[in-house]
């Protein structure tokens, strides 16, 4: 009895292990290239998507 439900068990951790998010991101890196400061502020958006099986949270973002 013990070894079926060490192998329940042991089934149940790899199915977890193998749902998961993944997360790919269209451009990893940005060149600004020379900006002056009197033209204001630049911005890029970096467009990402999850294509994983779980959703996927975005938790304590902070600005480089």
């Amino acid at each position: 009895m013990k070894k079926i439900i060490t192998v329940i068990f042991l089934l149940f951790i790899c199915a977890l292990l193998q749902s998961q998010p993944i997360i790919e991101f269209e451009t990893l890196e940005y060149d600004f290239g020379r900006i002056k400061e009197e033209e204001g502020p630049h911005q890029i958006d970096f467009n990402f998507s999850n294509t994983g099986d779980e959703s996927f949270r975005l938790l304590n973002v902070k600005a480089g």
